[in-house]
């Protein structure tokens, strides 16, 4: 079922560390960190830091992207518990490192038995005229997928399994028509998601979430960086920051196919796949 790309989502330790933002810090002593909720039967949480509830990260579900926040770099306790029971907290992080001056995606993925934390470091460099796109593969019950042109002629990805990430295509923006299919077999292409619209200047990140047996499989579009504008007499772009839009007006279904793939567990860095 596909969500309104919205507030900030839990079920990772970047939410809960906004309550490090009490005092004043530098751009440089900072990391910019989004949390995606790719949970699918993960209930409604509350993010915890260091034993303090964090109340704006209060009853938070799936489908949640959050906008980038500016977090001191540091190590941070984190736990998520459910919103209905404190006492069930099916993620504990004791020490989650955050290094200042980069960008990260933290997302819970797989299903709430075992739900695991993906940590995807985001280096989008948006520029004027061209749009980036990258897709990040985060439904656990899904096969490896191919991402092609609607006549097939060209493959924008190959072989792109759970948990792992393309980098990002630099493209001319506009309109881009793909299906999606089975790397296994690519005639069996089971989805036809229409046209996602890429704009100039921008950079944006396609996840692939929910489950595919349990029906809730979807995709949420993230924008990661969006070049500076053209008035900007300091740097010729900007990466992703809290002003950049947090996604744009709906998700889209990117992703489906057939299988199950086996669970793999705990927390990790994200791996980047070199596309052909």
């Amino acid at each position: 079922m596909h969500r309104r790309l919205a507030r900030l989502a839990g079920l990772t330790a970047a939410g809960a560390m906004v309550l490090a933002l009490a005092g004043p810090t530098t751009a440089a002593s900072n990391a910019m960190v989004r949390v995606l909720h790719a949970s699918p039967d993960a209930p409604q949480v509350d993010v915890y830091v260091n034993g303090a509830k964090v109340a704006p990260l209060s009853g938070l579900s799936f489908g949640d992207l959050s906008a980038y926040v500016a977090v001191p770099g540091g190590t941070y306790a984190i736990k998520v518990c459910a919103t209905a029971d404190a006492t069930v907290c099916p993620i504990d992080v004791p020490a989650l490192a955050i290094a200042a001056g980069k960008h990260y995606t933290i997302a819970a993925t797989n299903a709430l038995a075992t739900i695991e934390a993906q940590v995807l470091v985001d280096d989008p460099s948006p520029k004027t005229g061209k749009t980036q796109v990258r897709v990040a593969h985060f439904s656990a019950d899904t096969p490896a997928v191919d991402v092609l042109t609607q006549d097939k002629s060209a493959k924008v990805v190959d072989n792109l399994a759970y948990p792992n990430a393309t980098g990002y295509l630099t493209l001319a923006p506009g309109s881009y028509d793909l299906i999606v299919c089975a790397h296994a077999d690519n005639t069996v292409c089971p989805l036809d998601p229409g046209a996602l619209d890429l704009k100039a200047g921008t950079s944006y990140t396609v996840f692939a979430v929910g489950s595919l047996t349990g029906d809730s499989l979807t995709a949420v579009v993230g924008v990661d960086g969006m070049a500076a504008p053209a008035t900007d007499t300091v740097g010729a772009t900007v990466g992703a920051t809290a002003d950049a839009p947090a996604a744009p007006t709906a998700p889209i279904v990117l992703f489906a196919a057939i299988g199950l793939l086996s669970f793999i567990g705990g927390l990790r860095l994200v791996t980047v796949r070199a596309r052909r």
